[in-house]
């Protein structure tokens, strides 16, 4: 594809398009619905965003620029089959000039999962911002949000968080580190990673550049999950209570809007969340 035919092509896009084209850059997968909430404000109704944006993305696929994965995913829409929109090779070279070929069928449920659920925690940090007036959010992705610090022993430990987010307004600016649990791994894997973060922490690389370490938010898929993490996190000799939350993500909301320490409180998660016992 010459610059030439490149620059026709995404001049000839409507805003809309170039959005969802976007948006599928920024996040690699995301359902029709997730693209739908993340597009709303462009439209006078959510049926009307529904509808326009399912128009959209069908003339992108017309145009081989997207492509559509049906899937049937633990955890979403009770487990039935969801549409799940990727870029092609041809809609990644349209919008990037990169020449990395695209093979969104070949991905693992697993790792689609767990990509839909990080998006989707970036889709209520983004609504919850856009209720607050005044509060901005900046959002990096990985692998550019990733941490590399020596370590005394000597090398390197390369922290890898599912999301990086720094939440600013006039009075306040909060920094967190994310890390999206689909309860599949170990506890133990949990708490050597937080022992890397701590290990990180100790280090004072993002203290210096913040004046603050970011809050270290392990979101978790249901109730049982959050005690089962928390109860292992509290009890675990040397790793502060102050340095991690486990939260569920409809408590996500809740931490945009107080921050990590009034939340904290709130929810007496230091070191035990009340009704963890359950």
């Amino acid at each position: 594809m010459t610059t030439s035919t490149k620059a026709l092509n995404l001049a000839t896009l409507s805003e809309n398009r170039r959005e969802l084209l976007e948006l599928l850059h920024t996040h690699r997968f995301a359902t029709s619905r997730q693209l739908t909430r993340f597009v709303l404000t462009r439209y006078s109704s959510a049926s009307s965003a529904h509808r326009q944006t399912l128009r959209h993305l069908t003339g992108l696929e017309e145009q081989r620029l997207v492509t559509r994965l049906e899937r049937r995913i633990g955890g979403w829409q009770r487990g039935s089959e969801v549409a799940v929109w990727s870029l092609t090779t041809t809609g990644l070279r349209l919008l990037t000039g990169s020449t990395r070929r695209q093979r969104p069928q070949a991905v693992s449920t697993t790792f689609l999962a767990h990509t839909l659920a990080t998006t989707e925690v970036c889709l209520v940090i983004s609504e919850t911002v856009r209720e607050i007036e005044g509060v901005e959010v900046s959002l990096t992705q990985e692998p550019d949000c990733w941490q590399s610090f020596p370590i005394p022993a000597g090398g390197l430990i390369t922290l890898r968080p599912d999301l990086a987010a720094t939440i600013t307004s006039p009075e306040y600016t909060d920094h967190y580190f994310l890390e999206v649990d689909r309860a599949t791994e170990n506890p133990a894997r949990i708490i050597r990673t937080t022992r890397q973060y701590l290990a990180y922490q100790q280090s004072g690389i993002e203290q210096e550049a913040l004046g603050v370490f970011p809050a270290v938010i392990w979101i978790v898929p249901h109730t049982k999950r959050h005690a089962q993490l928390t109860r292992h996190l509290a009890t675990e000799p040397g790793i502060p209570s102050d340095l991690w939350l486990v939260i569920t993500l409809n408590q996500l909301p809740e931490l945009v809007r107080d921050g990590p320490e009034e939340f904290r409180a709130h929810h007496h998660q230091s070191p035990f969340t009340k009704g963890d016992s359950s």
